[in-house]
């Protein structure tokens, strides 16, 4: 993340992990389908935010570029690094797996950070918010709060990222889901090593 995006993320931690509260369903599902592609193993998601992705799965460590957010990831039993995608300053394959759970999105740069991730795991996992689907046309239509810094990708662009940073996809799943006002919207997740 960048300096202006990590004080964003900083300053609204609090408004951030409240979503997960108001939108219960919406999160519960997300989980579940999360539950069918996180394999066993020692992982790392890379984005970690407030630990509510890693916390309830499982995922024993986490990286992510706001002080604020990592200290609510703690408290959900996330160990945490501060640093930045691009270079974690971690151990080569030191991981099983890294997830970027709608993180990618946030990065200038997807490939670079892709890149790191492989280099300190043995397979990464990226899931999206499909930039075709409806949910995510009204956000691009008029994007406020943290969709603002937002840049967001179909599956075929992450494979795209995937192959240019070096790794074999191996794997990839759809989900559509509904928001709880009705309107839809599809996780894509890529699996590759």
């Amino acid at each position: 993340m960048g300096d202006r995006i990590t004080d964003y993320f900083d300053a609204n931690y609090l408004k951030y992990d409240r979503w997960y509260e108001t939108h219960r369903n919406e999160y519960n599902e997300q989980i579940e389908f999360l539950r069918t592609i996180i394999p066993e193993g020692n992982g790392i998601e890379i984005g970690v935010g407030t630990g509510r992705i890693a916390g309830p799965l499982h995922i024993r460590f986490g990286l992510d570029g706001s002080p604020e957010m990592l200290k609510l990831a703690q408290r959900r039993g996330v160990k945490t690094f501060l640093g930045d995608a691009y270079d974690t300053k971690l151990p080569d394959k030191g991981f099983d797996y890294s997830l970027f759970y709608v993180t990618l999105c946030f990065l200038k740069r997807p490939d670079e950070a892709i890149k790191e991730a492989y280099r300190i795991s043995k397979k990464v996992i990226s899931v999206i918010l499909d930039r075709k689907c409806a949910y995510v046309q009204d956000i691009m239509r008029d994007p406020t709060g943290f969709y603002s810094f937002a840049n967001f990708y179909t599956g075929r662009e992450i494979i795209y990222f995937y192959k240019n940073a070096g790794l074999k996809v191996t794997g990839s799943v759809e989900k559509d889901l509904k928001m709880s006002n009705g309107v839809p919207y599809r996780l894509i997740a890529i699996i590759g090593s």
